[in-house]
């Protein structure tokens, strides 16, 4: 399958002895296709049936046409279809048929000689046509090239309805919840119905002042993610209609699309518009497999704009997509929030304002409450610093009136509260141990400081104090974060001692951690920064060998922080060998590590690679990259373009669109290697893994938004619908049955080895060998 996008279980389903064997497939739907199982009966059919008629092969299973076959098929259709024939020695047998993609194809089961593969007409891309007879098994290959093309946003289109504007003149439209479609911005223009401009788009002329702001060339993206808000920056800075054209390199999916000015936008600038919700799930879902050649097949977008009856352009850049989603939710803290009012004072206009824990569920458009209420002047109702377990369990918050009081979070339960009563002082920032049953408290001084040394906790807490702990006792622990196996710890040695170190804060630091004896062992150095600099928030990757961690640049001896003018990046670092170095490309310079592809812009924006903060890790491998997520203050294209530390709606008017606040989440993609002979070589210390970041949508806009956790959904019971084996509590989703739905299991296909995202204990569990088993996962790697 090596032109596969995702794994299949089909090539070793197919079984049976003799002639009448019966053949079985189960096609992986890991990679986002659907999956069919079908039982087959290999038997010779047809005049002349020769040797083999009702008696088993004498030769080898043939399959023509053999060669690879290209279709172009239109949006929407499900042909042309393509025969394919099975013989043995020329004669005609019936063989079970299968496809490994059955988003992009199907093709009827059998038992028949010959079978028609159908486009599905939602994805484009190749896909393993699979014949089975008397045990044995071949492929043939189709190119699937799903075509389409639009005038104007469809109201009519469930897709892009909730991307089109329905009041003209509301900017309140504008800013509710993630903004339009989840992103910002006006959405999606109407029909351009000038012939002169449209001709004009179809024949532009170059203009070098056309630049894009967002996205970034050479993002990664994963699927399932809101369509992104396209902003374009140029002299004119204004145009009457544009034209989107999106690509991939083998022609898997290509669309072309044609906007007039949004309605809600009669005047003012036209510079930016959503991709439609529609194209962007056929094009990602089309994109991020392999080209004929063996190469990746990216995704190219292309952009013209036109002003009166001259066309401009196109500019162009092209993006990598990760064959898989990014299942789970993100729980952020929220300053400024409109969904709860609970401040202890009043914003410009002398009305309360919110702080709370939100939530950001995939596919939605804006957030949910996860953790704050309506409350009075006190701040009593308000929670805010947080973290999160990474099975998405435990939730721990602080109270606004009073950061050393702590709520812990059932996000199992409803996200039902437990104040932490006569623990005052203890779990702020704390590090939760993966399944959330342990918690190891923090020194850090950030806004409330707790107990002198490291302290082990059962959690929720079950007496009235710690548990012994060995190897730790004597240390000053900051902002500690566990592996996403538990066996590691990493932090900010603050002071105290381990062994015969002594930590004074400028170490970053990791140790071993039994969980059965609660002993820490084999310190290690990850970072040791220069003049008194700060490194904390470590995070681990899912493959648990390093960590990313915020190196504070400026504000260097103060807490660290997002506010007053500090500046920080997002660095990491492997545990074998302590080599610290910056994630360029997230945080937006070029290879030589000095050169910003940022936009910049006024308003203090003139460099924001220092604006960097927080990161978090993903602890599942998606689409063969890990995923950080990280506070930052730069500027979103031309959403958010205010002075960059300004997000507290006490000293400016957060009502205004043009104030949209810089501070937001943003996501980056980080290589986790190759695998190689099933074992997962990891990127080369001291290199830049990353890749460039792009906006986590369905944020509120008018808030300040920090701290993102990127965690697993609590685990979903056998029988519950699902994409992805990490989503359910045993670890596989199959189809129900006999061309069923996905629903969780708790045996794997066949019952012998595991798909993209599903359980594993080693990589041979894996049924892909160009896959590893990490973090209890077998995980893609991508050749980069």
């Amino acid at each position: 399958m090596a032109c596969s996008s995702s794994s299949t279980t089909g090539n070793e389903g197919f079984t049976g002895s003799g002639a009448e064997s019966a053949g079985t497939s189960t096609a992986s739907a890991n990679g986002g296709g659907s999956a069919s199982t079908f039982v087959g009966t290999g038997t010779s059919s047809g005049p002349g049936a020769g040797p083999g008629a009702g008696g088993g092969s004498q030769g080898p299973l043939d399959v023509t046409p053999s060669a690879l076959q290209t279709i172009t098929v239109q949006a929407g259709s499900t042909t042309p279809t393509v025969h394919y024939t099975a013989t043995v020695n020329g004669n005609p047998v019936n063989a079970g048929w299968t496809v490994d993609q059955g988003n992009i194809g199907t093709i009827p089961q059998g038992p028949s000689s010959g079978a028609d593969f159908a486009p599905t007409g939602t994805t484009g891309g190749i896909v393993d046509v699979i014949a089975g007879y008397s045990g044995n098994n071949v492929s043939r290959q189709v190119l699937v090239k799903l075509t389409a093309k639009q005038n104007g946003g469809d109201p009519n289109n469930p897709a892009e309805a909730q991307q089109i504007a329905t009041d003209t003149m509301d900017t309140a439209q504008l800013m509710a919840g993630g903004g339009i479609g989840g992103v910002g911005g006006e959405g999606l223009g109407g029909a351009v119905t000038d012939p002169a401009v449209l001709a004009a788009l179809n024949s532009p002329m170059a203009e070098p002042t056309l630049t894009f702001l967002y996205p970034y060339d050479k993002t990664v993206f994963p699927r399932g993610l809101l369509a992104p808000l396209v902003q374009w920056s140029w002299a004119t800075n204004d145009a009457d209609a544009i034209k989107m054209e999106l690509v991939t390199t083998s022609g898997s999916f290509s669309w072309s699309g044609t906007f007039g000015r949004p309605p809600n936008l009669p005047t003012g600038t036209f510079i930016r518009m959503p991709v439609p919700q529609d194209v962007w799930d056929m094009a990602t879902n089309s994109a991020g497999g392999l080209t004929p050649s063996g190469g990746p097949d990216q995704l190219t977008l292309k952009l013209t704009v036109a002003k009166g009856s001259t066309g401009y352009g196109p500019i162009s850049e092209t993006w990598t997509v990760a064959p898989g989603r990014l299942a789970g939710t993100v729980y952020y803290n929220s300053y400024g929030t409109n969904l709860v009012k609970n401040s202890n004072r009043n914003d410009v206009h002398n009305a309360q304002f919110g702080a709370a824990v939100l939530s950001i569920a995939q596919g939605a458009t804006g957030p949910s409450v996860v953790a704050g209420t309506n409350g009075d002047s006190s701040g009593s109702a308000c929670r805010v610093c947080h973290v999160v377990s990474a099975d998405g369990s435990k939730l721990i918050a602080e109270h606004g009136n009073n950061y050393a009081q702590t709520s812990s979070y059932d996000l199992k339960n409803g996200n039902a509260e437990t104040y932490l009563a006569g623990n005052d002082g203890v779990f702020p920032w704390a590090g939760l141990y993966p399944d959330g049953s342990l918690a190891l408290t923090n020194q850090a001084d950030l806004g409330v400081t707790g107990t002198a040394s490291a302290q082990l906790y059962n959690f929720p807490p079950t007496g009235a104090g710690p548990i012994a702990a060995t190897g730790i006792e004597a240390a000053a622990v900051g902002t500690p974060g566990f592996s996403p196996d538990g066996k590691h710890v990493a932090f900010d040695f603050l002071g105290g001692s381990i062994g015969a170190s002594t930590g004074d804060g400028t170490q970053l630091a990791a140790l071993d951690f039994d969980v059965a004896s609660l002993s820490f062992s084999n310190l290690r150095v990850l970072a040791t920064m220069s003049g008194g600099q700060r490194a904390g928030f470590p995070s681990f990757f899912p493959t648990n060998d390093a960590v990313a961690f915020h190196y504070q640049l400026v504000n260097a001896n103060h807490t660290f922080n997002t506010w007053q003018g500090a500046q920080a990046q997002i660095w990491w670092s492997d545990l074998a060998s302590g080599t610290a170095a910056p994630l360029l490309a997230l945080n937006g310079l070029e290879a030589d590590g000095a050169t910003p592809y940022l936009p910049s812009g006024p308003n203090n924006h003139a460099n924001d690679t220092t604006l960097n903060y927080e990161p978090t890790v993903n602890p599942v491998v998606s689409g063969g990259y890990a995923w950080v997520v990280f506070t930052s203050r730069r500027l979103y294209g031309s959403v958010a373009t205010i002075e960059p530390w300004t997000s507290d709606p006490g000293v400016y008017d957060n009502t205004v669109y043009a104030n949209i606040t810089c501070k937001k989440l943003w996501v980056a993609a980080v290589d986790i290697g190759s695998v190689q002979n099933g074992t997962l070589v990891p990127p080369t210390p001291g290199s830049d893994p990353s890749h460039p970041a792009f906006y986590l949508p369905a944020q509120e806009l008018v808030a300040g938004n920090a701290r993102g956790f990127w965690v697993l959904d609590p685990c979903k019971a056998d029988g519950m619908s699902c994409e992805t084996g990490d989503q359910c509590c045993n670890g596989y989703c199959e189809p129900n049955g006999q061309g069923g739905a996905l629903v969780c299991s708790n045996t794997p296909p066949n019952g012998n080895c595991s798909g993209t995202q599903e359980k594993c204990t080693v990589s041979a569990d894996c049924c892909d060998p160009a896959e590893a088993c990490i973090n209890g996962f077998c995980s893609q790697s991508i050749p980069h």
